[in-house]
């Protein structure tokens, strides 16, 4: 990897950095730190919920998927869109509509403080897992394109980037920001990141197309399987399809990550606005994320699967922008760590720290918040370190997800529409689950297909039990007392239109969300300007790089005069 390349990722990380020092200084509550004061706009919270999902999995794991199966990894990601469009027309909003600072405030009032132990034990084993992986994959990414001096101490045998060093450099990286920002730089490098990603990505699709000659060659290539552009596979077939769009469904409306991005905004309406935009989002872009991987199958067809993301991205990129690559696939991981340990800690401080210490000032909480993300961090990381003694990242990714975090969203979903559910069946449902899941994973396992039997055990196994619980209640006329607690946490002002001062703090966000994308884009099109300078292309390609700064300068020249022209009329309403 090339100097220029270790630059920019290193400007990236300062970046990162000086990001989160900056939100630092605006947090004053535990409100601030944990759900930024409930100011953050719908689209804000919209983005940062798009890029939460995301993770070097997306590039590793199901871009392996894409060059593999092809087309079906593209309607696999649509459905996730299909998933965030119905949890914002029947779910989002009424996470909102709850007076609650974070969701193990719902669990603790709905279902027991109990149910909240389960929850939070359970979920950081399950996320702790998800998310060292997630860390592992970008850190064998970023091990593999740096190569080291002889002898240097970050090394490995290899002469590259040793794998432990760069998950402790990528861990480290996360905690700092995300102790230190909070919320609110989480949502901010959320912008971040996903100006790098789009930006990246986008400059990547002409480069792929133009290296094998356009997109007939693709679509016509001999190398291709006749199934390639199918709408279903033999190893994603139309019943797993099902599966996970229902799984996804419990997911975006129950998991906890999401959850907290929709009490973050200043309404219910804000909050399902901030799920359509994902929705949106999922229905247009996974075609962006795998083509470069589907179209590399046709340079080379005997690849790792895992690897042929980066190899596109080695094939096609110029220096300097193989770093802004890597940055990409970084931010995404980043943007789930820093996400999984922000909303574990906002659990973790008003459910366990905050109940033993019902006095604590908010500079206690937001202490105890910090500490226990440390911590948090810590763990992940050695997850992470120990991830090539679990089977590899695609099968812990797929058995983790699928059988034991997904089950938890599933009671979390029920209980806000349900009365007859109780904690202590839902405890004893989820451990149910997991036995069950256990026996069927091992005796079922190479027999049936094993995508269709882990999401059986991670969707059917826990909604029967949900629905057998609900009709157990009904039939006694049972109406849980948690229920009824939670409707008396109405919050008013969810339903009603923003006072002046909550407006001037969401364009606040907005504004400061915005200049940091604005930034990223800028960043890279000053590097293309420099590359076409310094460097000699192929006519096309050229092309391409100047098209890209054309669209990044009219952009930025774009917001520049919407900026002038809002600060106007911010001073004559002031004037009069």
């Amino acid at each position: 990897m090339e100097s220029l390349n270790l630059i920019v990722l290193f400007l990236y990380f300062i970046g990162l950095i000086a990001v989160s020092w900056l939100m630092s200084r605006r947090i004053k509550s535990s409100e601030d730190m944990f759900i930024a004061g409930r100011s953050s706009s719908w689209w804000l919270s919209g983005m940062s919920t798009y890029m939460t999902i995301f993770s070097a999995s997306t590039f590793v794991v199901w871009g392996g998927v894409a060059y593999r199966s092809g087309f079906v990894a593209v309607i696999i990601g649509n459905l996730v869109g299909v998933a965030c469009l119905v949890t914002g027309r029947w779910l989002a909003g009424k996470w909102r509509q709850i007076k609650i600072n974070s969701p193990g405030d719902f669990i603790s009032v709905r279902f027991g403080k109990a149910t909240v132990d389960f929850y939070t034990i359970a979920g950081i084993i399950g996320r702790g897992v998800h998310t060292g992986v997630a860390l592992y994959a970008i850190a064998v990414v970023m091990s593999t394109l740096m190569t080291l001096p002889d002898g240097h101490f970050l090394a490995d045998a290899t002469g590259h980037l040793s794998i432990s060093w760069a998950v402790v450099i990528l861990g480290v990286i996360t905690l700092i920001y995300t102790i230190a920002g909070g919320f609110l730089a989480v949502l901010m490098t959320d912008v971040i990141q996903f100006g790098v990603l789009i930006a990246v990505v986008l400059f990547m699709i002409p480069l792929s197309f133009h290296y094998i000659g356009g997109i007939d060659n693709f679509i016509n290539s001999p190398v291709l399987p006749s199934t390639y552009f199918d709408l279903s596979s033999g190893e994603y077939p139309w019943i797993w399809l099902l599966l996970w769009t229902l799984l996804n469904i419990f997911q975006m409306g129950g998991d906890w990550p999401f959850v907290q991005r929709y009490i973050s905004v200043p309404t219910a309406r804000d909050a399902r606005r901030s799920n359509y935009l994902v929705g949106i989002l999922y229905l247009f872009t996974p075609i962006l994320w795998y083509l470069p991987a589907m179209v590399y199958r046709t340079i080379n067809p005997d690849a790792n699967p895992e690897q042929a993301y980066i190899l596109m991205s080695q094939t096609v990129l110029m220096k300097g922008m193989l770093g802004v690559m890597l940055a990409a696939m970084i931010s995404a991981t980043l943007s789930c760590v820093s996400g999984t340990l922000n909303v574990y800690a906002n659990v973790f401080t008003y459910q366990i720290y905050g109940m033993a210490k019902p006095n604590a000032s908010d500079s206690k909480l937001i202490r105890a918040g910090r500490v226990f993300t440390l911590a948090f961090g810590l763990a992940i990381m050695a997850i992470a370190l120990l991830i090539p003694l679990m089977g590899g990242a695609e099968r812990v990714v797929v058995t983790i997800l699928t059988m034991v975090i997904a089950p938890l969203f599933i009671p979390s979903v029920w209980g806000l529409l349900s009365k007859r559910v109780t904690g202590r069946q839902v405890i004893w449902a989820m451990l149910a689950t997991y036995a069950i899941g256990i026996v069927l994973k091992f005796t079922l396992s190479g027999i049936v297909n094993s995508q269709v039997l882990e999401a059986t055990i991670g969707l059917l196994i826990p909604v029967g039990a949900m629905c057998a619980l609900q009709l157990r209640g009904y039939l006694k006329g049972y109406v849980c007392p948690g229920y009824e607690s939670i409707r008396k946490m109405v919050d008013i002002q969810a339903d009603t239109v923003p006072d002046a001062a909550t407006v001037r703090v969401v364009k606040s966000y907005s504004f400061m969300a915005i200049n940091c994308f604005m930034v990223t884009l800028g960043v890279i099109g000053l590097l293309l300007v420099y590359l076409m300078f310094t460097e000699t292309y192929e006519p096309a390609v050229s092309g391409i790089m100047t098209n890209a700064c054309v669209i990044i300068a009219m952009l930025i020249a774009g917001y520049v005069v919407y900026r002038v022209v809002d600060a106007r009329k911010e001073n004559l309403i002031r004037k009069s």
